[in-house]
Parts: structure tokens; C-alpha cells; sequence
């Protein structure tokens, strides 16, 4: 059989809508870029960044003058209109949560024709500014492709839009070229050794930036990332209003302050950073004791979608959706708890879920926290439990 021709060179309507996006960026975005690689004929190079915006696949090509394919979730290939243009753009739609092996060779091909790849090696968006572990064996497939490894870094999107909120908030938004890798330099290296390497210059926390991020609704959605409460250890009783989270239980009041940390007046909360409640969050779940066929977590008025790519997303059910030990319910359908192997929030109040090969989304309202959920399926009985390849939201 032929193979499939390889495109390296940059459609010329991309070239113009590259051109085009330029000014939102610059000006609705208020992204700025403090250098630029420049991709010589023929060169292949693996640009690896970290990932704290949905703008990121975007904003990172602008520093580089060559054609780029991106790995991407599968979940966004569901609608066939949107599955085109993203593959035009040099999308590859990859398993969210699982090894992909299609995906892999895809990009191996890729890079020994010269093409050059983006890959967010941490999988996910921030979600509260930890780091996502990579392993020895990404190095290793890394190093495979002997490619010139670009680092780059985003610097404050995590703070202008963070995952749990819906707006802008206004502060300094930046991207810059953190590292080159020559093949010569890291041929030499272990898989350890490259590992390192890659961890320490991906890693950015923009609390620790010293910068500002003003707005009148910092917290505004901050129940799409905290569910349990570290007073009173209650769940699904905070609501969040302005710049500050309140527990309806207890009383608990925090403020999420400018320098994206945390702050209250009462001296039980001991939190500073989003990460030690997130933190918390997987000690309450881990130490948390279920009852066979209890209803453990449940939310009204949400909607199910089958969502497989190249597919078309179809609605296939509304209603409360409710978790027990057993099962999953959403209106009238229900699932096996055993079945799901995989599933991730995804861009505030989205949930994503795979059962037996099949890709669902489930959507909630506004203030929906799609987080416990996950957890929660890395505690019961699930495949994902069992076959424990995401360790990003591993309990």
C-alpha cells in the first residue's frame, strides 16, 4: 500500500490566518512573546511546552515560522466541521488517559520527514499549578526521534485564565523559547537524565512569579476545582461570589487573592496555595468511606453526549446525574462503575468519560465540579483504577 504523503509546508490560508491572529492575541488576549525559533528547511523540531490555557496550541506556533502538527485530546475531534479544520491546522487526535500507540507512530513519521511536533508532554491543563509527572519512557520515545526538543515556556496564563474561571483577569501574559536541545547535546544523556532536563524547564508557577492578576470575580467558579471543604470536611458546599469561596456548612470564608494565593480570616485554614486544597481533596477522597450502593455524589440538570471523533457529538440523554458504587446514572441511562476507563474534566464544567471504547461527555451547569468525579473513579472498582495510566488525577 502507498504511503500517505506527508505535508511540511504550511498551507498558504494558514500563513494568512496565522497573520490574522496575530492582533487578538496581542490585544484581547494580551499575549506577548519575548522570543522566536526560527525552523530552518528540513530541520525537525519537537517543541515541548507547558500547557496552562485552551489558547496554548495557538499562542505557542506564533514564536516558530514553520507548519507544526499537535498532539491532541480526541474528545475535541467529536464534530466533523471542527475535526477538519483542527486536522488542517496539523492536529493529531490522541486517547485522553491511555497509551496511544496509532498516535505515536503518527508522530514518529512525522518527525523522519522533517516535520516539526508540539507536544504538551503533562497531558493536561493547570489545574492548580502542580506539575504533572513525565516519565523516563517519554524521554526515551523523545530522544527516538532525534529531533532538535525546543522548550518552551507559558508564563502567566495560568493567571490571566485560569481553568476553573470563565473571564480574563488582567495581568502579564507571556511565552518564551526556555531551551534548545541539539540532538548532539542529549544523545548521550539517559532517559533520567533527559527527563530531568525536560521537568525543570517546563516547570512554571505563576504564583511564584511576583506578578498581579486583577479582577473582581477572582474566585468566581472556584467550586469547579474544590468540592470538599478543609473545615468542616463537608462536600459540595461551597459557592463561590466575587474574589471569595464560602462554605454554606461551616462558614468558612477564603479570599483568592492577586498573587494567586489563598487567605482567611479564620485560623483553621492553613491553605496558602491552590495546590495544598487540591491536595486535601485527595486525602479527604482516599480517606473516605463508602457504603455499597449509596448514592455518593450527585448533580442535577446535565446533559450526555456521545462524542467519538470524526463522529458528530449527539445528545443522548438530560437529567440528574447520580454515582453510586455500582453504577453511573445520567437521565435514563445508566453505566457499570467497572466499565469506565478513563475521565477527565475539561475546560471548566465538562466531564469526559470512556466506556468500553466509547468517548462521553457529560456537561453540567455553571458551578458543576467535574474534578470529584474523577477522583472518584480512581477509587472505585474501574478499569481506570486498575489499569492506572493517569497519573495526573490519581488519588
Amino acid at each position: 500500500m502507498k504511503n500517505k504523503k506527508v505535508h511540511i509546508k504550511e498551507p498558504i490560508d494558514l500563513i494568512i490566518l496565522r497573520t490574522i491572529i496575530r492582533p487578538f492575541v496581542y490585544f484581547k488576549l494580551g499575549y506577548r512573546i519575548k522570543n522566536k525559533y526560527k525552523i530552518k528547511k528540513g530541520e525537525s523540531v519537537v517543541i515541548l511546552s507547558n500547557h496552562q490555557t485552551d489558547y496554548d496550541p495557538i499562542i505557542v506556533r506564533l514564536a516558530f515560522n514553520r507548519y507544526i502538527y499537535t498532539l491532541a485530546t480526541d474528545n475535541i475531534f467529536a464534530k466533523k466541521s471542527t475535526a477538519r479544520f483542527i486536522t488542517r491546522l496539523g492536529g493529531i487526535p490522541k486517547r485522553k488517559g491511555l497509551p496511544d500507540l496509532k498516535s505515536l507512530i503518527s508522530l514518529k513519521r512525522l518527525a523522519n520527514s522533517g516535520g516539526s511536533l508540539l507536544i504538551f508532554p503533562e497531558g493536561n491543563r493547570s489545574y492548580a499549578e502542580f506539575q504533572y509527572n513525565i516519565s523516563g519512557e517519554f524521554a526515551k520515545w523523545i530522544a527516538s526521534l532525534k529531533s532538535t526538543i525546543v522548550i518552551f515556556n507559558i508564563n502567566g496564563g495560568f493567571g490571566s485564565f485560569p481553568r476553573f474561571g470563565t473571564k480574563r483577569r488582567k495581568g502579564k501574559f507571556t511565552g518564551e523559547i526556555k531551551k534548545v536541545l541539539k540532538y548532539e547535546e542529549y544523545s548521550n544523556m539517559s532517559s533520567e537524565e533527559l527527563q530531568n532536563v525536560i521537568l525543570e524547564n517546563l516547570k512554571v508557577f505563576d504564583s511564584d512569579s511576583g506578578n498581579l492578576y486583577k479582577s473582581n470575580k477572582r474566585a468566581e467558579y472556584l467550586e469547579r476545582m474544590f468540592f470538599a471543604c478543609p473545615k468542616c470536611s463537608k462536600a459540595n458546599m461551597l459557592v463561590s461570589n466575587g474574589n471569595y469561596i464560602k462554605c454554606n456548612n461551616c462558614g468558612l470564608e477564603v479570599e483568592y487573592k492577586e498573587d494567586l494565593k489563598l487567605d482567611s480570616n479564620d485560623e483553621e485554614f492553613r491553605f496558602k496555595r491552590l495546590v495544598e486544597w487540591y491536595d486535601f481533596q485527595k486525602e479527604w477522597m482516599r480517606d473516605l468511606i463508602i457504603k455499597d450502593n449509596e448514592t455518593i455524589f450527585k448533580d442535577e440538570k446535565v446533559e450526555l453526549y456521545l462524542a467519538n471523533p470524526y463522529s458528530g457529538k449527539k445528545l443522548l440523554d438530560k437529567g440528574n446525574l447520580s454515582v453510586n458504587t455500582k453504577e453511573i446514572t445520567i437521565g435514563n441511562t445508566k453505566f457499570n462503575i467497572e466499565d469506565i476507563e478513563t475521565a477527565s474534566p475539561v475546560s471548566g464544567r465538562t466531564l469526559c468519560v470512556t466506556i468500553n471504547g466509547d468517548n462521553y461527555v457529560i456537561r453540567g451547569n455553571e458551578r458543576f465540579n467535574s474534578l470529584k468525579y474523577v477522583f472518584l473513579f480512581h477509587k472505585l472498582e474501574t478499569k481506570m483504577k486498575l489499569n492506572n495510566t493517569d497519573k495526573y488525577y490519581s488519588i
